[in-house]
């Protein structure tokens, strides 16, 4: 019996972003950095982003702003243009949302 590979996903690659766990332990209280990752992903929702994004936690990216956070962005599976973005926690994921659609239109995504 011949197995077959699992069919391949249509449309492009999904986003990543690493957000960086170190980064929110740091943050003051007031800034909220636990409850960080959900309200980014309301704000990719919000932008209609939300399907085509995968928010991943990740250990320290290896930059550690203070009182800011770290993501890592990598547009899609060749990983040609990863690069590292500093968020403001109290932006509630809103920076993100907006810098993420300014590269989904530079690469040219639907």
């Amino acid at each position: 019996m011949t197995k077959r590979a699992p069919p391949m996903p249509e449309g492009p690659d999904p986003t990543e972003v690493h957000l960086c766990y170190r980064c929110l332990v740091r943050l003051p209280v007031e800034a909220g950095g636990a409850d960080l990752p959900r309200r980014v992903r309301e704000a990719l929702k919000t932008h209609g982003l939300a399907g085509e994004t995968q928010l991943i936690p990740a250990s320290c990216l290896g930059h550690c702003p203070t009182g800011l956070v770290t993501t890592l962005v990598v547009p899609d599976a060749t990983a040609k243009g990863t690069h590292a973005k500093l968020i403001d926690p109290l932006a509630d994921g809103e920076d993100l949302a907006k810098h993420l659609l300014q590269v989904r239109a530079k690469v040219g995504r639907p």
